[in-house]
């Protein structure tokens, strides 16, 4: 899902008709700067066609400390899919910090176990 909306009821209107988002994503992303405060963001479900994805990711990661929970939690999921569609030295980067916010500049501990979980699993050989 590449929405967090603020509102339940709109992401399940969007989840039950099971509403196309590749055809808004564009529009989404040209419109960030208009959204304000809201806890609306892209996120990485379709990096492989948000040709500036890493950029508007880091953009988001430049908060990550000041973020309610479940965004930081959104943003580290973004974060991991960036990586593990488009592994390139500054999602390599991206996801360092990430997980050094997450796991070290964190009360939360849903977010620092999440954080610990994909740290394990990226750290795996996966032979």
């Amino acid at each position: 899902m590449p929405i967090i909306f603020e509102d339940a009821e709109q992401r399940w209107t969007m989840q039950s008709h099971n509403w196309s988002y590749e055809s808004i994503t564009a529009t989404l992303c040209e419109s960030l700067d208009t959204l304000g405060e809201p806890e609306a963001k892209i996120i990485g479900e379709y990096t492989e066609i948000i040709d500036n994805a890493d950029e508007l990711l880091e953009n988001f990661l430049e908060s990550f400390p000041d973020e309610p929970a479940q965004v930081q939690l959104q943003l580290l999921t973004a974060t991991v899919k960036l990586f593990l569609k488009k592994p390139t030295e500054g999602s390599q980067q991206m996801i360092q910090v990430v997980l050094n916010n997450a796991t070290i500049e964190t009360d939360n501990p849903d977010l620092r176990d999440q954080a610990y979980i994909y740290w394990r699993i990226l750290s795996t050989d996966p032979e």
